[in-house]
């Protein structure tokens, strides 16, 4: 059960705190020991051969969340910097850091989910080798320590006060903590910290974020699938013009839909008000976004589905049917959303 108290400031001594750091502990050394696992079974080729989860749709899964994972536990514990031990902590501030932690555990926990599955399908069962018995078994640690990471964070949600109605502290976002936070990492005293927090707490800069945060999210999506599939073409060889860029429009739909979930989870940035259309096209467009890497993940079945052989065996005819998926989903998700919002 919750506490009975009221006010939306966590004093020092409060008994959600030493429960928060506990989870918020746990769900970082969770995330760093997934992400040197994700590493070690995607990366090396020694260890990646007889990896039950080397093919899709698991393979999809790890390819996303292995980069999620570490930047989204990075701005959490950034953030977290913030909540100093001394000092009285908003709860607005640690409940968006627990919620970050939350998300960043269930990222952990999916793609364990999906290396648990592909161990009992026995999926590539021909390249199993010496060296598999020990990736399985080296789920088993991690696995634990997600579970328990997920129950603590359960058990910290629970002990954090109820917020005021009508407090000045509901609509804060991640943005209102910018300033404060480049105070500390360039030091009190620093001219230039106090000039960057200076320059970053103008209401036009941040307010610009947030009436463009869908944007430049976009800008940034797109960027992130460049630098991916420039980094797989110079591992790999040049794929060629077509593979290059469905390969950079899956990982930059993924990461915009990523970004954009996570921050009406999360809420990096307090959106403005907008019309019901305009929020439709948001959501289909980041539906639209989301279907790439899952069409990506599930094409042989749904090549299948459609009769069109066992696999995927032409580059063309994968991306055709990958955007087509794309504005499907996102067609139907405007139309779905855009009655709702008028009834």
């Amino acid at each position: 059960m919750r506490d009975d108290l009221t006010n939306d400031q966590l004093e020092v001594g409060h008994p959600a705190r030493p429960a928060a750091a506990a989870a918020l502990l746990t769900s970082a050394a969770g995330a760093a020991a997934f992400t040197l696992f994700a590493y070690l079974t995607t990366q090396v080729r020694a260890v990646r051969a007889g990896s039950p989860w080397q093919g899709d749709p698991y393979d999809a899964v790890v390819t996303f969340t292995m980069f999620f994972v570490p930047l989204l536990g990075a701005l959490g514990g950034a953030r977290a910097l913030l909540c100093r031990r001394d000092r009285p902590l908003p709860r607005y501030r640690i409940e968006q850091v627990l919620r970050t932690a939350l998300v960043c555990t269930l990222l952990v926990a999916a793609t364990l989910t999906t290396d648990w599955a592909a161990v009992a399908t026995r999926a590539d069962r021909a390249s199993w080798d010496g060296g598999t018995p020990w990736l399985i078994a080296s789920l088993l640690p991690l696995t634990g320590v997600t579970a328990g990471s997920l129950l603590l964070h359960r058990g910290a949600i629970r002990r954090l006060p109820e917020p005021v109605c009508g407090a000045e502290d509901k609509g804060r976002d991640w943005l209102d903590d910018l300033a404060p936070l480049a105070t500390l990492l360039a030091g009190p005293h620093s001219r230039t910290g106090r000039a960057l927090a200076a320059l970053i707490g103008r209401g036009k800069v941040l307010g610009f974020v947030r009436l463009h945060f869908a944007l430049l999210a976009a800008a940034a999506a797109v960027a992130a699938g460049l630098l991916v599939a420039t980094g797989l073409a110079s591992g790999e060889g040049w794929p060629g013009a077509l593979l290059f860029t469905v390969e950079t429009a899956v990982f930059a739909g993924g990461t915009f839909a990523f970004v954009m979930i996570c921050n009406s989870v999360l809420r990096f940035a307090a959106a403005p008000p907008a019309s019901g259309t305009r929020r439709a096209a948001r959501i289909a467009i980041t539906a639209g976004a989301l279907a790439l890497p899952v069409s990506l993940a599930l094409r042989d079945t749904a090549w299948q589905l459609l009769g069109l052989g066992d696999q995927v065996d032409s580059i063309g005819q994968w991306a055709a049917v990958t955007l087509a998926f794309s504005f499907l989903t996102g067609a139907l998700t405007f139309g779905v959303t855009a009655t709702a919002t008028r009834g």
